[in-house]
């Protein structure tokens, strides 16, 4: 039998328009919430001629016709957070996005290719700002969308007085594997440490491959069960765009939200050194050409951008269809999108 579309279970019954209708109040409260914090939503292009340099995240590719049928290679946005820093750099103060990212390879219980994305940046800011503006943010939105006021993701209430939990990356890999990952910042000493641990290595597997390995098999299934958790600091060839720690320039300072065990938001006090990005984004990219035999080109406008003078910032990112599950108890994105990708037809 051929599986029906959303809009068909939905005329049928077998999907319940409660969860559509919260998603609804979600977003309307979501830009209550920046709207009484002085935020301007603004509108960055979905079509960019830059290809995400991010080793984990490819960009979709589309193309555009000029003139006499010349086509120029353009790409659907991975997230708007190129065009977002140009906007500081114009003087812009407190922004945010929300609408529609696009991602390939990206199709499971938690992924989907076309999902809506919260984005937001303000100046004067660290990632500790962000840490309080998510907890402020997704606080009021339960209070607005819930009628208890509580929160209860699997059969399992989630505490979410505050402050919520802050805890390092570093102590989170020492508590849940005995891996010191200060000293674990190659990849043999990491695949050392991994193999003692009994995961499970590839011959060719490099140093990031090996920590996700670890991290998804080890750690990130405890996190944020009962209570929010903010996971701060990560390595730098994890942060493409981060600022490094004063105190220790091997780290960044990232942040992830994991709440009821879904990975939630990421953040970042943001790289405001114009030499120092430009090297990272040429090691990203020479990383990219490499892995996918085609060519990478940089956002040399950014680096523009960061030239004229950004000023100190942070950032944050947070998935839509992910806290509409959270607070719909949905376990699957495709019932959280009226048209999920998995539906899709030839």
């Amino acid at each position: 039998m051929t599986e029906q579309s959303n809009w068909q279970e939905l005329r049928t019954g077998k999907l319940n328009w409660t969860s559509f209708r919260t998603r609804a109040r979600i977003i309307r409260a979501i830009r209550r919430f920046f709207e009484s914090e002085d935020f301007m939503e603004v509108e960055p292009p979905l079509l960019t001629p830059y290809p995400t340099l991010d080793s984990h995240i490819q960009s979709m590719k589309t193309c555009f016709h000029k003139d006499q049928g010349n086509a120029y290679s353009l790409f659907l946005h991975t997230s708007p957070e190129h065009a977002m820093k140009k906007l500081l750099a114009g003087g812009a103060e407190r922004i945010f996005y929300l609408g529609k990212v696009f991602r390939d390879q990206e199709l499971t219980p938690f992924h989907n290719p076309e999902f809506t994305l919260l984005e937001w940046y303000r100046t004067d800011a660290t990632y500790k700002n962000m840490m309080e503006d998510a907890e402020n943010l997704i606080c009021r939105v339960i209070r607005e969308c819930l009628p208890s006021g509580e929160l209860t993701y699997q059969n399992q209430k989630i505490d979410l007085i505050l402050p919520w939990e802050r805890r390092t990356l570093q102590d989170l890999f020492q508590q849940e594997t005995g891996i010191d990952l200060k000293k674990s910042l190659s990849a043999e000493i990491l695949r050392r440490s991994a193999v003692n641990h009994g995961i499970h290595i590839q011959k060719n597997d490099n140093w990031e491959t090996i920590f996700f390995k670890i991290f998804l098999e080890r750690i990130e299934p405890k996190l944020g069960r009962t209570k929010p958790l903010f996971v701060m600091d990560y390595p730098l060839q994890m942060g493409l765009m981060a600022k490094k720690k004063e105190e220790n320039p091997d780290f960044v300072e990232r942040i992830e939200l994991y709440m009821g065990g879904l990975e939630l938001a990421n953040g970042y006090s943001e790289l405001t050194d114009p030499d120092e990005q430009q090297v990272r984004f040429l090691e990203e990219q020479k990383k990219k050409e490499e892995k996918e035999s085609i060519p990478y080109e940089t956002d040399n406008e950014l680096l523009s951008a960061l030239r004229m003078g950004l000023p100190p910032c942070a950032g944050m990112a947070l998935g839509i269809d992910r806290l509409v599950m959270l607070l719909t108890n949905e376990i699957n994105i495709q019932h959280v999108v009226l048209f999920p990708a998995h539906q899709w037809r030839k």
